[in-house]
Protein backbone atom coordinates (compact mmCIF):
# COMPACT_ATOMS: atom_id res chain seq x y z
CA UNK A 1 0.00 0.00 0.00
CA UNK A 2 1.40 3.19 -1.09
CA UNK A 3 0.48 6.26 1.27
CA UNK A 4 0.53 9.81 -0.08
CA UNK A 5 0.10 12.18 2.64
CA UNK A 6 -0.52 16.21 1.79
CA UNK A 7 -0.88 19.07 4.56
CA UNK A 8 -2.14 21.94 4.79
CA UNK A 9 -1.58 24.70 7.50
CA UNK A 10 0.19 21.86 9.33
CA UNK A 11 3.55 20.56 9.57
CA UNK A 12 3.63 17.01 9.02
CA UNK A 13 5.82 15.33 12.48
CA UNK A 14 7.22 12.16 12.49
CA UNK A 15 4.64 10.99 15.03
CA UNK A 16 1.37 12.47 13.01
CA UNK A 17 2.74 10.06 10.39
CA UNK A 18 3.52 7.45 11.91
CA UNK A 19 -0.06 7.31 13.55
CA UNK A 20 -1.63 7.57 10.10
CA UNK A 21 0.95 4.45 8.58
CA UNK A 22 -0.22 2.33 11.20
CA UNK A 23 -3.49 2.98 11.20
CA UNK A 24 -3.88 2.83 7.78
CA UNK A 25 -1.51 -0.20 6.99
CA UNK A 26 -4.15 -2.13 8.68
CA UNK A 27 -6.35 -1.94 5.70
CA UNK A 28 -3.59 -3.57 3.44
CA UNK A 29 -5.22 -6.76 4.48
CA UNK A 30 -8.57 -5.72 2.79
CA UNK A 31 -6.91 -4.34 -0.72
CA UNK A 32 -3.81 -5.10 -2.64
CA UNK A 33 -0.78 -4.18 -1.60
CA UNK A 34 0.38 -1.65 -4.61
CA UNK A 35 -3.04 0.32 -3.83
CA UNK A 36 -2.79 3.95 -3.23
CA UNK A 37 -3.94 5.98 -0.27
CA UNK A 38 -4.06 9.77 -0.65
CA UNK A 39 -4.71 11.59 2.47
CA UNK A 40 -5.14 15.27 2.83
CA UNK A 41 -4.32 17.24 6.44
CA UNK A 42 -6.17 20.57 7.18
CA UNK A 43 -5.85 22.45 9.99
CA UNK A 44 -8.85 25.85 10.87
CA UNK A 45 -9.17 27.61 13.69
CA UNK A 46 -11.97 25.53 14.76
CA UNK A 47 -10.68 22.01 13.87
CA UNK A 48 -8.34 19.51 12.35
CA UNK A 49 -9.57 17.72 9.11
CA UNK A 50 -8.36 14.94 7.62
CA UNK A 51 -9.71 13.32 4.21
CA UNK A 52 -8.50 10.01 2.66
CA UNK A 53 -8.90 9.03 -0.80
CA UNK A 54 -8.45 5.01 -1.46
CA UNK A 55 -8.08 4.48 -5.47
CA UNK A 56 -8.18 0.46 -6.53
CA UNK A 57 -7.09 -0.96 -8.94
CA UNK A 58 -10.26 -1.97 -10.53
CA UNK A 59 -10.85 1.75 -10.51
CA UNK A 60 -13.29 1.87 -7.70
CA UNK A 61 -12.55 4.95 -4.79
CA UNK A 62 -13.09 4.78 -1.66
CA UNK A 63 -13.49 8.14 0.58
CA UNK A 64 -13.88 9.57 3.73
CA UNK A 65 -12.99 12.36 5.52
CA UNK A 66 -13.28 13.67 9.33
CA UNK A 67 -12.62 16.81 11.52
CA UNK A 68 -12.69 17.08 14.89
CA UNK A 69 -10.34 19.23 17.92
CA UNK A 70 -7.45 15.98 17.81
CA UNK A 71 -5.97 14.87 15.24
CA UNK A 72 -5.38 11.72 16.14
CA UNK A 73 -9.25 11.20 17.27
CA UNK A 74 -10.32 12.11 13.86
CA UNK A 75 -7.50 9.28 11.81
CA UNK A 76 -9.06 7.09 14.04
CA UNK A 77 -12.69 7.67 12.70
CA UNK A 78 -11.81 8.17 9.13
CA UNK A 79 -10.30 4.75 9.56
CA UNK A 80 -13.59 3.19 11.08
CA UNK A 81 -15.43 5.20 7.79
CA UNK A 82 -13.22 3.55 5.36
CA UNK A 83 -13.30 -0.45 7.43
CA UNK A 84 -16.54 0.34 6.73
CA UNK A 85 -17.08 1.16 2.94
CA UNK A 86 -14.89 -1.60 2.54
CA UNK A 87 -16.70 -4.34 4.53
CA UNK A 88 -19.66 -2.73 2.65
CA UNK A 89 -18.11 -3.13 -0.88
CA UNK A 90 -16.68 -6.78 -0.14
CA UNK A 91 -20.07 -7.80 0.63
CA UNK A 92 -21.95 -6.37 -2.01
CA UNK A 93 -19.20 -7.93 -4.63
CA UNK A 94 -19.70 -11.58 -2.92
CA UNK A 95 -23.55 -11.26 -2.85
CA UNK A 96 -22.73 -10.23 -6.83
CA UNK A 97 -21.28 -13.85 -6.97
CA UNK A 98 -18.30 -12.44 -7.44
CA UNK A 99 -14.84 -14.35 -5.99
CA UNK A 100 -14.25 -13.58 -2.28
CA UNK A 101 -11.23 -11.83 -3.43
CA UNK A 102 -12.37 -9.55 -5.52
CA UNK A 103 -11.69 -6.84 -2.66
CA UNK A 104 -8.29 -7.26 -4.65
CA UNK A 105 -8.43 -5.27 -7.46
CA UNK A 106 -6.27 -4.88 -10.54
CA UNK A 107 -6.92 -1.98 -12.94
CA UNK A 108 -7.01 1.89 -11.55
CA UNK A 109 -8.72 4.77 -13.64
CA UNK A 110 -7.30 7.89 -14.00
CA UNK A 111 -8.47 10.25 -11.19
CA UNK A 112 -7.48 14.05 -11.43
CA UNK A 113 -8.57 16.54 -8.74
CA UNK A 114 -7.89 20.38 -10.04
CA UNK A 115 -8.46 23.33 -7.42
CA UNK A 116 -9.29 26.73 -8.97
CA UNK A 117 -8.57 29.13 -7.34
CA UNK A 118 -10.30 32.25 -8.75
CA UNK A 119 -13.84 34.01 -8.16
CA UNK A 120 -16.17 32.27 -10.81
CA UNK A 121 -18.63 29.86 -9.78
CA UNK A 122 -16.69 27.09 -10.65
CA UNK A 123 -14.68 25.61 -7.80
CA UNK A 124 -12.88 22.77 -8.50
CA UNK A 125 -12.82 20.73 -11.53
CA UNK A 126 -12.44 16.64 -11.39
CA UNK A 127 -11.62 14.28 -14.17
CA UNK A 128 -12.76 10.94 -14.88
CA UNK A 129 -11.15 8.55 -17.32
CA UNK A 130 -14.99 7.08 -18.28
CA UNK A 131 -13.25 4.61 -21.02
CA UNK A 132 -14.01 1.12 -18.86
CA UNK A 133 -17.81 0.52 -18.60
CA UNK A 134 -19.76 -0.61 -15.48
CA UNK A 135 -23.43 -1.57 -14.50
CA UNK A 136 -25.68 0.73 -12.86
CA UNK A 137 -25.44 -1.30 -9.58
CA UNK A 138 -21.48 -0.85 -9.94
CA UNK A 139 -22.15 2.94 -10.44
CA UNK A 140 -24.34 3.19 -7.54
CA UNK A 141 -22.09 1.32 -5.26
CA UNK A 142 -19.37 3.38 -6.24
CA UNK A 143 -21.32 7.25 -5.24
CA UNK A 144 -21.97 5.36 -2.25
CA UNK A 145 -18.59 4.62 -1.15
CA UNK A 146 -17.36 8.20 -2.47
CA UNK A 147 -20.49 9.67 -0.04
CA UNK A 148 -21.49 11.85 -3.51
CA UNK A 149 -25.34 12.46 -4.13
CA UNK A 150 -24.93 11.26 -7.98
CA UNK A 151 -22.05 9.73 -10.39
CA UNK A 152 -21.05 10.07 -13.73
CA UNK A 153 -20.27 6.56 -16.03
CA UNK A 154 -20.39 4.94 -18.89
CA UNK A 155 -22.90 2.42 -18.88
CA UNK A 156 -21.79 -1.38 -19.52
CA UNK A 157 -25.51 -2.11 -21.32
CA UNK A 158 -25.55 1.20 -23.85
CA UNK A 159 -21.97 2.59 -23.62
CA UNK A 160 -23.42 5.69 -23.03
CA UNK A 161 -22.92 7.79 -20.68
CA UNK A 162 -24.94 7.98 -17.86
CA UNK A 163 -25.75 9.51 -14.24
CA UNK A 164 -27.51 7.45 -11.13
CA UNK A 165 -28.14 10.12 -8.32
CA UNK A 166 -29.56 9.77 -4.80
CA UNK A 167 -33.47 10.69 -4.65
CA UNK A 168 -35.46 10.84 -1.72
CA UNK A 169 -37.37 7.30 -2.39
CA UNK A 170 -33.93 5.71 -3.57
CA UNK A 171 -31.81 6.33 -6.68
CA UNK A 172 -32.64 7.85 -10.18
CA UNK A 173 -30.75 7.29 -13.61
CA UNK A 174 -30.06 10.17 -15.89
CA UNK A 175 -29.69 8.36 -19.70
CA UNK A 176 -28.61 10.05 -22.75
CA UNK A 177 -30.72 9.59 -25.74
Amino acid sequence: MKINIVTKKIELTNSIKEKIENTFYNLEKYLSSDTDVHVKLDVTKRSQKIEVTIFTKNGTIIRAEDSKNDLYNAIDEVYDKLYKQIRKLKTQLINKNRSNDSIRFNNINEYNDINIESENTIKKVKKFNLDKPITTEDAIMQMDLLGHNFFVFRNLDSEDINIVYKRHDGYGLIEQI
